[in-house]
């Protein structure tokens, strides 16, 4: 390497390093000045919300609450909580996936994503700044995103799939005399993850004195599955009503296992169009591996060239659009 190349090579990387670093500072200054308001009244409105439902907070329920929040890197988990506008979030897509992180493991996790992104497109590839510092930033967003979007899914339809046997077993339970928190703490021993460890952290909250279905409510946030609101509701509705719980508890399971079956059969219904979305999906890359593989020369222009670059990249938002929009048409929700 001549020393003029070396000299261009220190000022890419640090006009590439000023250009983060800026950038940086501009999505801390919209986060710390424009969410930081809407952040401590979405706090305070979910507190009221928490204390219209199960009365003053007892200092056990305050302590978990704490205990929950700290994490292996305290001083980042601290100041998400503090700043980030969708703290809260993020935290229940952590919990919904069954994923033993933190906010602070979260944020470690995608900086790392973002900076190897980046050091791939800058030094390997040799893309220009722009360019590498947006696909870094979609990158360090968006994988984590959907990784964890991804793992909250599967664990929803393991956790739809035990949910009636965990129903079964409390309407045993019932009909053999013993009261709910016992149905719960069955089902929390005998039924296997996911289900069990849902009822595990809702009877351990109840243990801290917080009421069934204000502890079923909070447990509810860690599932993204409507079916665990559905018993919530159903329990809710027979104490102010009254009536055989055994009973409701069974209509409710015989709808459960109906629901699911439904859920698979327009799974199979929709399975061309999900087939198409992957064979849509893969076929550019498939064909541009081809061509690579057959003609280096020929592809060099769409790699390096300023203006292929632009085309390339163009081309990856259109195809993100087209899979987004295909995937919502080829999801029907139950």
């Amino acid at each position: 390497m001549t020393g003029a190349e070396g000299g261009l090579d220190l000022v890419s990387v640090t006009i590439l390093i000023t250009s983060g670093l800026t950038l940086t500072f501009v999505a801390l200054s919209l986060v710390f000045g424009g969410f930081f308001a809407e952040r401590r009244l979405r706090d305070r409105l979910e507190d009221i919300e928490t204390r219209a439902r199960t009365g003053a907070r007892p200092l056990q329920m305050a302590t978990l609450r704490r205990v929950e929040k700290a994490g292996r890197l305290p001083t980042l988990d601290k100041l998400l909580w503090r700043w980030f506008p969708n703290a809260s979030k993020v935290r229940r897509k952590l919990q919904a996936s069954g994923m033993n992180l933190t906010l602070g493991d979260y944020a470690f996790l995608s900086i790392a994503i973002a900076v190897a992104v980046a050091f791939l497109l800058h030094f390997v590839l040799e893309l220009s700044p722009a360019i590498t510092l947006g696909g870094a930033f979609v990158t360090g967003v968006g994988l984590p995103n959907l990784w964890l979007t991804r793992l909250a899914k599967k664990r929803a339809l393991r956790f739809n799939l035990l949910f009636p046997e965990a129903i079964d077993l409390m309407v045993r339970a019932l009909r053999a005399g013993l009261p709910v928190q016992e149905a719960i703490a069955n089902v929390a021993r005998d039924i296997k993850e996911p289900v069990g460890g849902i009822f595990r952290r809702a009877q351990q909250e109840m243990q801290l004195g917080a009421p069934i279905e204000a502890a079923l409510w909070r447990v509810a946030r860690t599932v993204l599955t409507d079916e665990f609101n559905f018993l919530i509701v159903a329990m809710s509705i027979q104490r102010d009503t009254g009536g055989n719980l055994a009973e409701t508890l069974a209509n409710l399971s015989s709808l459960l296992r109906a629901r699911q079956q439904l859920r698979l059969k327009i799974r199979a219904f929709s399975s061309e169009a999900r087939a198409t979305m992957l064979i849509m999906t893969g076929l550019p890359f498939l064909v541009g591996g081809g061509l690579f593989l057959i003609s280096p020369k020929y592809m060099n222009p769409l790699f390096f060239t300023e203006t292929g670059q632009m085309v390339a990249a163009a081309a990856a938002c259109s195809m993100g659009v087209g899979i987004f929009i295909m995937n919502k048409i080829a999801t029907i929700k139950v």
